[in-house]
This record gives C-alpha cells, sequence and structure tokens, in this order.
C-alpha cells in the first residue's frame, strides 16, 4: 500500500458513534497490555495507518488494529475491510507487527486470514477477556469498565466503584483532549484524517497515570467536576449523532464547545460549572443535568461564530462585547419574568466569587426567556453590594460593571451578533 496516497490523505469519517467506540477498545487494549505487563507498548495513535495502532519507544508499530462496528453478521461483508488491513504498509511496519481486526457482531467464523502472497500479512480477530472474539457497541463500558477493575486488582490498588468509575472519567478525557478533539477537526475540515491524528499520541504511561489516581469520597471537588464534564460530553456525543444530518444545526461549533470543554483545566471547569447555571451554591452531583446540558448546546447550536480559544466558550461582538451561554431559565408569568427566579439567580451571583469574575470578563448572559434584553441591576431588587472579589482591584468600575451584565434571549443575541 501506498502510504502517501491511501493512508497521508485520507479523509473518511466514520460515524461519531463508531468513532466513540473505536477510541474506547484502543483504551481496553492498552489496558490489557498493562495487565500483561508488556513493557514494550509506548504510545497509541488513532486514525493514523489503522484504526489505531501501538507503538513503541523508537517509533515502531507493535500492533495494526482495524475496528468495526457496523452491525453486519456476515464474514462477507469484512472481507474488503481485511484485506486492506493485511496491505497496510510503511518503514516502521515489519514481520513482527501484529494485525488485529476487531468487530462488534459475532461472526460465526473468526478463523485469521492468512496471507496470499508478499505484499498481505497475516491478520487475526481479536479475542477479549470474556472469550469472545467480538465486542458490541452496548457492551464496551461495561467491558473497559471490567478491564480498569482487573487492572486495580493485578496492582494491588483500591477496587471500589468510585475509584473505578473516578479512573474510568480521566481515562474518556484523556482520549477525548486527544483523540476525539483530531477527529473533530475532521469534521470541521480543517485537516486530513493522517496529519490530525498523528499530532496526537496517547501515552501508555498518561494512560497508567489516570489509573493510578484516587479520590477521598464522593464530595471530593475532582470527582464531581470529571463527572461534570463527563455528562456535558456524552450528552453532546448523543446529540451530534443524533444531528449529525440536520443541516440547520452548528455541529461545527458543538464540535468546537465539545473540543474546549474536553481541554479545561479544572479551574476553568469550576468556572464553567457556575456560569453555565449561576444559582448553583455549591459544586455537588445534582449541580447538572441532561436538561441543563441541552439548555447549553441549543444555544451553541443556534448561534454561529463560537470562540472557544480564550477561557470559557463565548462570542463576541463590537457594540455589545462579550456574550456567555448559560443554561439558566428565566420563567414568565402573565407575560412578566418571574420575579422569584430572576432573584435566585441574583442572589447566587452576590455571594459566589467565582461567578462574579466571570460576569467581570464577560457583559451578557444568555438564557432562556421571551423578554427584551435586560441589565442585572434592573432585575435585583436585593440590598448590599457584591462581596469583594480581589484584594487588588476593588474599585468601583468593578462592581459597576458586574451590575450592568445584561441578561439577553439566545434569539436576540442571535440577532446582535449578526449584525
Amino acid at each position: 500500500m501506498d502510504l502517501s496516497k491511501k493512508v497521508l490523505n485520507s479523509s473518511a469519517i466514520a460515524s461519531w458513534s463508531g468513532f466513540i467506540y473505536q477510541g474506547k477498545v484502543a483504551l481496553y487494549h492498552c489496558i490489557q497490555l498493562l495487565i500483561d505487563g508488556e513493557h514494550k507498548a509506548h504510545h497509541l495513535k488513532v486514525e493514523t495507518l489503522d484504526d489505531f495502532v501501538i507503538y513503541d519507544s523508537e517509533g515502531k508499530a507493535l500492533s495494526l488494529h482495524q475496528v468495526k462496528a457496523k452491525a453486519d453478521s456476515n464474514r462477507s461483508g469484512y472481507n474488503k475491510a481485511i484485506v486492506q488491513a493485511s496491505e497496510v504498509s510503511a518503514s516502521y511496519i515489519d514481520s513482527n507487527t501484529k494485525r488485529w481486526f476487531h468487530v462488534a457482531r459475532d461472526l460465526g467464523d473468526f478463523s485469521p486470514y492468512t496471507a496470499m502472497n508478499l505484499q498481505h500479512s497475516r491478520v487475526e480477530f481479536y479475542s477479549y477477556r470474556n472469550g469472545r472474539q467480538y465486542l458490541q457497541l452496548s457492551d464496551v463500558d461495561t467491558e473497559l469498565e471490567q478491564a480498569v477493575s482487573d487492572y486495580l486488582t493485578e496492582a494491588e490498588l483500591s477496587c471500589s466503584s468510585l475509584q473505578i468509575q473516578y479512573k474510568l472519567g480521566l481515562l474518556y478525557t484523556l482520549l477525548d483532549s486527544k483523540v476525539i478533539s483530531a477527529h473533530a477537526k475532521i469534521h470541521n475540515g480543517g485537516e486530513l484524517k493522517f496529519h490530525a491524528a498523528n499530532k496526537t499520541p496517547i501515552t501508555l504511561t498518561e494512560i497508567l497515570e489516570c489509573l493510578t489516581a484516587e479520590v477521598l469520597d464522593e464530595n471530593d471537588e475532582r470527582i464531581v467536576l470529571n463527572r461534570f464534564r463527563r455528562n456535558l460530553l456524552e450528552r453532546t456525543d448523543k446529540l451530534i449523532e443524533a444531528n449529525e444530518s440536520t443541516p440547520d444545526l452548528s455541529i461545527v461549533d458543538i464540535l468546537s464547545c465539545r473540543d474546549a470543554i474536553a481541554k479545561m483545566n479544572r479551574p476553568t471547569l469550576k468556572r464553567l460549572y457556575f456560569s453555565k447555571k449561576p444559582n448553583l451554591d455549591a459544586i455537588t452531583l445534582e449541580g447538572f443535568s441532561h436538561d441543563s446540558v441541552e439548555s447549553y448546546m441549543e444555544i451553541i447550536a443556534l448561534i454561529d461564530k463560537l470562540i472557544v480559544h480564550q477561557d470559557l466558550p463565548h462570542y463576541h461582538q463590537a457594540q455589545f462585547g462579550t456574550y456567555l451561554p448559560t443554561a439558566i431559565h428565566l420563567k414568565k408569568t402573565n407575560e412578566k419574568l418571574s420575579l422569584t427566579e430572576i432573584q435566585n439567580n441574583v442572589e447566587a451571583l452576590r455571594e459566589n466569587a467565582t461567578v462574579q469574575d466571570v460576569l467581570y470578563e464577560y457583559n451578557n448572559l444568555i438564557v432562556d426567556m421571551k423578554h427584551s434584553p435586560f441589565p442585572l441591576s434592573e432585575a435585583s431588587k436585593l440590598t448590599g453590594k457584591f462581596m469583594d472579589i480581589s484584594e487588588v482591584d476593588l474599585d468601583k468600575s468593578r462592581l459597576t460593571k458586574i451590575h450592568n451584565v445584561r441578561f439577553i434571549s439566545a434569539e436576540d443575541a442571535q440577532e446582535e451578533l449578526s449584525d
């Protein structure tokens, strides 16, 4: 196979759910390598030479993996892909490089593909720990969870459900921040598949760090923010999969937002947690839901030109400044906004220094409401000032700016941003 033509210039895009499955299978295999004490394996790359490849420290390919998530249970439906897997060649592939084929259905016949000529190599169907040579899409999370549990048992580390779920969250975030961000670039049309994926290897050391990280309990801020991120990303994945062919939905901006969330450090993620719904008084597992994720993503999908390279995902317009998407719902009664709902939000803003910092930096909060835009100062009937935030910056202009933050509907924001 000519690498420069058939791999380097490849731009084929798998379905979003298929790509997520492919990444999880790659994580599963890497964990098995760690369990087996495989010391040669150094890093993983997804969607380069094959669906994923394991390399040693010198860049030699130890194994090539073709992953097919389709529903076909007939082996003949995979013959072309198997032959292609046998043909892949490059300077860093040799006769010792293993070639594995992964499927999501029971094919009945899992006999290896035997090379027919010198240009072909042997391809074997991958075997999972449960003895099967296939892994259904619906079972991949369960098998990956079992793999984490097996590793922790082998390494004599704490194997509680809390620790397993925390480590899984870290592994998924690692996958998101490296591999899936590259896939988003392919969807956005910014880079060819090989170039995007080749820049984002995952080392086995990084996977090992995820497996050995620990938290204290359910209330540990790290685990709550970790689950918050997972809730955002997993729900977003479902929205992307359901709307990939919807012409009036901005998949490009949703992918960009998803990528930014996957890569956020903890302080920025904490700011996002509160800014999405400022009337939350603490970081808890109850502080986020599917509904709030969808409200937030509906704004991202509706309005174009999202900015993600600086802090929180936002928009900008020369006259009115910055616009921050939120999951705030301001209900109305008899054509008037519910004062109670507004006051609940304002009270939270007054008491939360993290949100106040956000309000100082952003000029407009995009909310779910049917009302013309209004500043925070008009909404608040509460007395007293915002708590001081910084020992350095306590001037009146800072407080004035916070009071002038506007609540604005997504429709009005879209109109202003299109001017």
